[in-house]
């Protein structure tokens, strides 16, 4: 056996998943988006760093911090129901709810409504975490071969390049 795997117990494993539908994400993707942001691609991060999704649990639980729920939870409802019941889930027959929902957020969380595309720019990710010591995982490189000692003889009975050029 090369090693013994240490598992994370079940109580850091536990965690309150945010169970909602697509409505829901839909709904609350713009704020969202820029208030988690730096959560988010912190974690992404160090999954891709790490490899390894166990040393990433405590910036795991940081992305399901859902505060909307506890201080904008009846306008937030009104506005996802209100997409989930237009046909296609579209934003444009639920404009009213979402300025309610928007103006609730402003007031009791201070987030103001991203601007059209801001959340598709480029950002750099700047973390407290150390640099793992191998981020790519990359094998160490062998030795080099040896250099040949004496002289190289021709082969016994000529080149056999002759039979792939013929």
């Amino acid at each position: 056996m090369p090693g013994i795997v240490e598992l994370p117990t079940l109580e850091e494993l536990k965690v309150e998943e945010v169970k909602v539908s697509s409505a829901v994400l839909k709904a609350a993707a713009h704020h969202y988006g820029a208030q988690c942001d730096k959560p988010n691609k912190e974690f992404m991060l160090c999954r891709w760093e790490e490899k390894d999704p166990r040393r990433c649990l405590q910036e795991g639980k940081l992305v399901n911090k859902w505060q909307i729920k506890r201080h904008c939870a009846e306008p937030f409802t009104e506005y996802w129901t209100c997409i989930d019941y237009s046909g296609q889930q579209q934003f444009r027959r639920c404009r009213p709810q979402q300025a309610k929902f928007d103006e609730c957020v402003l007031d009791k969380l201070g987030w103001v409504r991203p601007d059209l595309g801001e959340l598709s720019k480029v950002t750099k990710v700047k973390t407290d975490r150390p640099l793992p010591e191998n981020p790519y995982h990359s094998r160490t490189r062998p030795e080099p071969n040896p250099e040949i000692e004496g002289d190289l003889k021709p082969a016994k009975y000529g080149s056999r390049f002759f039979f792939w050029t013929s």
